[in-house]
């Protein structure tokens, strides 16, 4: 048995002696030799198996092996062929379900490089009891015999005020929808203003002459609030999409060469705004002293539990002092060590989509009220859609459009149950798949509740408030110094906070590539070299032997096969002149 080489291939073309010396092969039909295809694919095949650079592809080609040697070798190919093809499975699985990795910055990040957080406080007191008794009202207000002699507007404040009141205190039967611009005006007139509520303030060491040099009014789901070192209204909303009844935040300072993802300019000087950290320690932070008299305190509105919530935030973002905070209590120093968070993100990932990065860069993500994207703004604007879609109204501390009312003590049941609604809807559509049916929810408040999302900012920065607490004695002080309290300073409690950075420098997270396109390729490369010998070149060897070299097989053999029924037949030819004349015809 003649063994079949690699210098014998398919595509070679038959010598025209060998096809004169059997008269059986010169037919003058010229797709003759497409009779034969099954035995030309089997020489075809045989032409690559001999020339693949494939591990054990030429065992299978070769005329001399024996059917058990072919079939050995070719179990074995498909066996190398299906484990690698799993590998390689679980290899893409790994790079498409988590191709980020979150790992620590190579160096630490001073404290200068990031903006002091934005600090806002809300008072436990929702209205002073000297200018409208809240604990007063609610007993005329649910007894229903005096209820009639509340005048319309007493009515209206007593409503208004529950809405920065405990839930349940809200009036069922109160009004459902109401002027957000007289609601706004009542909270604010009825709350203590940032004179009675701020004795003294201290930036770096350096006391201002007035609290308001440095605190702002804010308007949140909390009430009227005041809030330091934030953004003005005009970069942090979209005000051309906002009402115009009243304005949530009254800040008239603008930010200066500082964005969320690029930082600060480096050519900034240290004293700028938002302002920024210059060391770390309580001289180098803020300082403010709360104050509240004691007969204007109620215990109804918001427990028993007196004092301020304060919340460290991205100066980018609106505060939500109802979702998290921290305490300061009446007459305690609370001292306040801030600890950065910042998690950044390669450029490398925003090829990849925002659900496999798990974060949105800011010009990925939309939000109608908020001109900076953060995890916060984008939670806060569901809700509020949300909000409006169950109850047909939104929380005056909500941002929301002109065209949309404004909620009050009626619907408060309402907002209460969609804040949890919202929260578990991802799980009430698992279960309506199972069970097929389900009323809770809308089709309309399902497609907002799914366009949420609010997936991290690719750059985010957050502040872990590790906080202690004594007590704060401020009349021991006078008597220590052999000074009379003044008389209207008797019943004043007051409250000091001290916020500064524990540290000067921080560890940064970074967001990068777990596995990279040229980390899949190099690992499916491995395995298909490791188990079959498989290389670019051989996917081209592939490509050749399905393209151009079949191409040219084809080609030649019907050039050959026409060429042969252009030559005389061997019959019509006179006997003594046969060998002689396909002899010249060679010549020529």
């Amino acid at each position: 048995m003649r063994r079949h080489s690699k210098s014998e291939s398919i595509g070679k073309c038959t010598s025209k002696l060998d096809l004169d010396a059997d008269p059986k092969k010169n037919k003058s039909n010229e797709n003759e030799w497409l009779k034969k295809k099954p035995f030309f694919l089997k020489d075809y095949i045989i032409d690559y198996t001999a020339n693949s650079n494939l591990h054990g592809l030429k065992y299978i080609g070769e005329k001399q092996r024996t059917a058990v040697e072919k079939i050995f070798w070719l179990f074995m190919f498909i066996c190398c062929v299906i484990l690698c093809a799993g590998l390689i499975r679980k290899v893409w699985i790994k790079w498409n379900i988590s191709p980020v990795i979150v790992s620590f910055a190579e160096t630490s990040t001073p404290v200068w490089q990031i903006p002091y957080p934005a600090v806002t406080v809300c008072l436990e007191t929702k209205a002073k009891q000297s200018q409208f008794n809240f604990t007063a009202y609610y007993h005329l207000y649910n007894d229903t015999e005096k209820r009639a002699n509340l005048t319309d507007e007493e009515r209206n404040k007593y409503e208004d005020v529950t809405l920065v009141c405990d839930d349940h205190l809200a009036p069922v039967t109160g009004r459902k929808f109401c002027d957000g611009n007289s609601t706004v005006k009542n909270i604010r007139e009825l709350s203590p203003n940032i004179t009675e509520a701020f004795f003294g303030c201290k930036w770096k060491d350096i006391p201002k002459e007035t609290c308001s040099d440095l605190f702002s009014p804010i308007l949140t789901e909390e009430g009227n609030c005041y809030t330091f070192n934030i953004l003005r209204a005009e970069e942090l909303f979209r005000m051309e999409n906002l009402h115009k009844d009243y304005q949530y935040l009254d800040h008239k300072r603008m930010s200066q060469s500082w964005s969320l993802e690029d930082g600060y300019d480096p050519m900034t000087p240290i004293e700028t705004y938002p302002h920024r950290g210059s060391g770390y320690g309580a001289k180098a932070g803020l300082t403010f002293l709360m104050r509240s008299k004691e007969i204007d305190l109620d215990y109804i509105c918001k427990g028993p539990v007196q004092g301020f919530k304060i919340l460290l935030h991205n100066p980018a973002e609106m505060p939500r002092l109802t979702q998290q905070y921290f305490r300061s209590p009446l007459s305690q120093e609370v001292v306040v060590a801030i600890k950065p968070n910042m998690m950044t993100t390669s450029s490398g990932l925003r090829a990849y989509e925002p659900a496999r990065r798990q974060c949105y860069f800011p010009s990925e993500r939309y939000l109608r009220y908020f001109k900076v994207y953060t995890q916060s703004n984008c939670e806060m604007e569901c809700m509020s859609n949300y909000t409006y879609s169950r109850c047909g109204c939104v929380h005056f501390g909500m941002p929301h459009g002109p065209e949309i009312r404004v909620c009050n003590a009626g619907s408060m049941a309402c907002m209460k149950r969609v804040q949890m609604e919202l929260v578990v809807v991802e799980v009430q559509s698992v279960l309506e798949k199972v069970n097929q049916k389900n009323d809770t929810i809308d089709e309309d408040a399902r497609k907002i509740a799914s366009r949420c999302k609010c997936l991290p900012a690719c750059t985010s920065i957050e502040y872990e408030a590790e906080t202690s607490q004594a007590d704060y004695d401020w009349k021991a002080i006078y008597r220590a110094y052999r000074l009379e309290i003044p008389p209207h300073m008797n019943d004043m409690m007051y409250s000091r906070v001290m916020i500064f950075f524990k540290e000067p420098q921080f560890i940064t997270s970074r967001r990068s590539e777990l596995y990279g396109q040229t980390d899949f390729l190099a690992n499916c490369g491995g395995l298909l070299g490791l188990f079959m010998g498989f290389s670019i070149l051989s996917l081209a060897e592939i490509i050749y032997f399905l393209t151009i070299r079949l191409f040219c097989v084809i080609w030649n053999r019907r050039r050959s096969t026409k060429h042969e029924s252009d030559l005389p037949k061997i019959e019509h030819i006179p006997d003594g002149d046969k060998i002689g004349k396909t002899k010249q015809q060679f010549i020529d």
